[in-house]
């Protein structure tokens, strides 16, 4: 190779290593030393998470005769006190009959409502395509979660918006054939069977077909002198071979939860309404009520009462639950706590003959980057987290000391050495 070919060479791979090595200074010295986070928007709960135990006004249904049942309500239905909630066959092939028989009434009703209801040209058709939307998104998420009593009901509601479509569109006239069949089906299968007798209710209430045995663990009555040494104690209780479900007949219902003194001091320091997660049976935050508060002999753990009137098909059937105590609800910016430092600010007041006059004084705030500037900023923390707080965007007259705090999309410093007010970074 030509000795000059070589030094050209040489020379080019020094300079574009020395580039790269002076690209490299220049960007840790204008990044890395002071990297930064935008000032976001943020909604937090404070929360007690633990374990509770659903306490509800219950009365157990037992099927005292050799027959089969047949339910003719459905779980979460209100039922009258001594109203039918079954029918008793005498095999189970009658039973079956006679609820197919039920479920082939209800598909015929569904028909004759779409039918008498739905009027080609005075229905939008768009709001029957959203209608088969929803309920398709809806059969999908309880599929997708394993609900599948939920995923039935689904089926049969979505069927509503498709058959009024197949009407206002013009895919059939009518249901009129539809509807003779079913009615022959049904005139077949309840002339093929013949209840025995009827199971009845002795209160009113909701029924509910699944019992697991804490029916009877806790005195509803007796809900305000529960102590944490009553729901440790809880006993499960084998459910009999004739179980024939519950009534449930107050709307109102308790969650009883061992918590630590702490966390039993700071729901008593908020003294308000909190709301109550119970993951594993609603994706719903449901409003509570706390009705008791008590501490066990060592104090280091206490019993919380909850209660609750809103009620669903899972609730129902919910016991031993993941609960979520949701308290005080906090919208703020989040600022990462790395962020947090104590400095100077100054605040300028006038006096009678408009003369300036300056004071300063030190506070908690952040550093933010304005283009090459540093700015500190004095900050009203409402929630701290592990690693972040939530900031007050608009705090109350008084806290500030002069009325200057972060901003949304600030970029706020989290990170770097000798910061100050006024700081220019190169």
């Amino acid at each position: 190779m030509d000795k000059l070919l070589f030094k050209r060479i040489l020379v080019a791979a020094l300079t574009v290593l020395a580039l790269v090595y002076v690209a490299y200074l220049l960007i840790s010295a204008n990044f890395d030393s002071y990297p930064t986070e935008n000032a976001v928007m943020a909604t937090v709960s404070d929360k007690i998470k633990t374990n509770g135990m659903i306490i509800r006004d219950e009365t157990v249904l037992s099927n005292t005769s050799s027959g089969v049942l047949s339910y003719t309500v459905s779980n979460g239905e209100a039922v009258n006190a001594n109203g039918e909630i079954a029918k008793v066959f005498s095999n189970e092939s009658d039973a079956v009959a006679q609820t197919t028989a039920d479920q082939l009434r209800a598909r015929k009703e569904s028909l004759e409502y779409i039918q008498k209801n739905t009027i080609s040209g005075t229905m939008s058709l768009d709001v029957i395509n959203n209608n088969v939307r929803s309920k398709m998104i809806a059969l999908l998420d309880d599929v997708n979660n394993v609900k599948i009593s939920s995923a039935k009901s689904d089926c049969d509601q979505l069927m509503i918006p498709i058959n009024q479509r197949l009407l206002y569109t013009g895919k059939v006239d009518n249901f009129g054939k539809e509807i003779a069949q079913l009615q022959s089906q049904i005139d077949a299968l309840s002339a093929s069977s013949n209840a025995i007798s009827n199971l009845t209710t002795p209160k009113a209430g909701y029924f509910c077909r699944f019992c697991d045995g804490y029916e009877s663990s806790f005195d509803y009555g007796n809900i305000k002198y529960m102590t944490l040494s009553d729901l440790r104690n809880a006993k499960k209780a084998d459910v009999p071979s004739n179980n024939a479900g519950k009534i449930i007949s107050n709307v109102k219902w308790y969650v009883a939860c061992e918590v630590t003194g702490e966390e039993a001091l700071s729901l008593k320091i908020y003294d308000g309404d909190v709301s109550v997660m119970l993951s594993e049976a609603s994706t719903e935050a449901i409003p509570a009520e706390v009705t008791r508060i008590t501490s066990a002999d060592s104090q280091d753990k206490a019993l919380v009462v909850l209660m609750c009137d809103y009620m669903n098909d899972g609730l129902m059937q919910a016991r031993t639950e993941p609960v979520e105590i949701c308290m005080g609800t906090y919208t703020g910016l989040r600022i990462s706590k790395r962020a947090i430092h104590d400095d100077y600010v100054t605040k300028v007041t006038y006096d009678d003959n408009d003369n300036p006059h300056k004071e300063q004084k030190k506070v908690q705030g952040v550093y933010v980057l304005y283009g090459s500037e540093v700015q500190f900023k004095q900050i009203s923390i409402l929630y701290s987290e592990k690693d972040h707080v939530i900031c007050d965007t608009s705090p109350a007259k008084g806290v500030l000391f002069n009325g200057k705090t972060v901003e949304l999309y600030d970029k706020v410093i989290v990170k770097g050495d000798d910061l100050y007010d006024g700081k220019v970074i190169k």
